[in-house]
This record gives C-alpha cells, sequence and structure tokens, in this order.
C-alpha cells in the first residue's frame, strides 16, 4: 500500500485524540496484514513493515526542547512557542507485530536540531522511545551559557543528548540520559587533559598556561 500528499493531522484525529499531535504531508509505503472482528483481536494480529515520511509539518503539544531544557534544569531560558515543534522532515522504517510498533532508523531534522534513534510505540499508546538529539550551534551555545556541565559536554561548538521518551501519548515522559551526558562531559575533559599533556612534551604549553586551562575547567565544572 502507498500513500502519497496525505495531510496527517486531520487523519490522526480521526483515528484518536491525544494532547499531542503531529501535522504536515505524509508519505507512506507499507506492507501489512492481520485478522480479526475487534479492534483489540485487530491490531494484536496486524504484522508488517514500512516506510513512513512526513514532511514540513508540526509536533503540537510539545516544544522538544523546551522539554531538554527543563530535564537539564537549566532555569530562565526560552526558547519560542512552548507548545509546538516544527520540523521539515521525519522518516522511519516500521515494523508491526503483536500490537507493537518498532521505529527503525528514526530521522528527524529541526531548525534547532536533529534527531536520530528508534524505539517502540504500542496500539496501547505506551512509547519507549530512545533518540540521540543533536543541537545546532546557536541553541547549544544559549543551553551552555547557562550551563556550565553542558559547556563541557560541547563538542566542535555543538551539544549531543540522549533523549528518552517514555509513558503513554496521552502523558508522554521525557528524559535526558545523565549517564549519557556525563560520559560525553568525561570524554571532553580527557581530551583537554591529553592536549595539555601533549602541549607540555612538545614545549607549545607553559606549566602556568596548564595552570591556569586547570583553573577555567573546574570553574567550568562546578561553576565557580
Amino acid at each position: 500500500m502507498t500513500i502519497q500528499g496525505l495531510q496527517l493531522g486531520p487523519a490522526l484525529n480521526a483515528v484518536a485524540e491525544t494532547p499531542i499531535s503531529i501535522s504536515g504531508t505524509a508519505g507512506a509505503d507499507l506492507s501489512v496484514q492481520g485478522r480479526g472482528f475487534s479492534m483489540p483481536d485487530l491490531t494484536k494480529a496486524l504484522e508488517g513493515s514500512g516506510h513512513l515520511a512526513v514532511k514540513d509539518g508540526k509536533i503540537e503539544g510539545v516544544h522538544i526542547l523546551q522539554e531538554v531544557v527543563s530535564a537539564l534544569n537549566v532555569a530562565g531560558m526560552s526558547l519560542g512557542d512552548a507548545k509546538a515543534t516544527a520540523f521539515s522532515t521525519i522518516e522511519t522504517d516500521l515494523a508491526i507485530k503483536q500490537g507493537v510498533i518498532n521505529v527503525q532508523r528514526l530521522l528527524m531534522d529541526s531548525h534547532d536540531f536533529q534527531a536520530t534513534g528508534g524505539g517502540t510505540i504500542g496500539f496501547d499508546q505506551r512509547l519507549n522511545l530512545a533518540v540521540n538529539l543533536n543541537l545546532s550551534q546557536d541553541v547549544s551555545q544559549k543551553i551552555a551559557a547557562a550551563s556550565p556541565v553542558v559547556k563541557i559536554a560541547l563538542k566542535d561548538g555543538r551539544l549531543s543528548l540522549p533523549l528518552t521518551i517514555t509513558g503513554t501519548a496521552q502523558a508522554p515522559s521525557y528524559g535526558v540520559d545523565v549517564k549519557g551526558l556525563t560520559g560525553k562531559v568525561q570524554e571532553q575533559v580527557k581530551k583537554r587533559v591529553e592536549e595539555a599533556v601533549d602541549g607540555l612534551l612538545k614545549g607549545t604549553t607553559k606549566p602556568e598556561d596548564l595552570q591556569k586551562d586547570g583553573k577555567e575547567l573546574l570553574k567550568g565544572l562546578f561553576g565557580r
């Protein structure tokens, strides 16, 4: 089954009403089969796979970056519309089995970030998604200016964050994988230490410069 040019918002609203909805122009290539006379039987027996692409739309009801800022405990930041996330593209491969949609090779492009990942969405509306958010340089710098830890975690001026989306479509929960973020901080600290040692061995870094860099690194980590 091939679908092109479908306006996703009205189509989803006709199926189910949730606090979060997706608008945009959708195209899909799906191969599914199932059996049953009731909706529970049909959804449980439905199986198939395919590819879905949505262009130039919005996720209404949630501002993903604002959820990230909240999860990082960054105070006093406003990132525009608090209840919508605009995107240029959402693409994913799908595999449907036993009432669960497996989201594979998810890609979402937005002006402020790119997200990649996957997970599951149940026909019972349960969510279990894990994505990696690569924030734009502009957004990364804004968040880093308000968070010393985030500033250390920057790589090439940009922030990459592991984000989890759990709960249900009615009440989704967003969280930043703190362990993953800590790993990025450790990686950047290790890199800076290695660069400093290399500079000392080559004679391009003076001991007093190393001491200054160390103080700046500690200030970045602890905010003082």
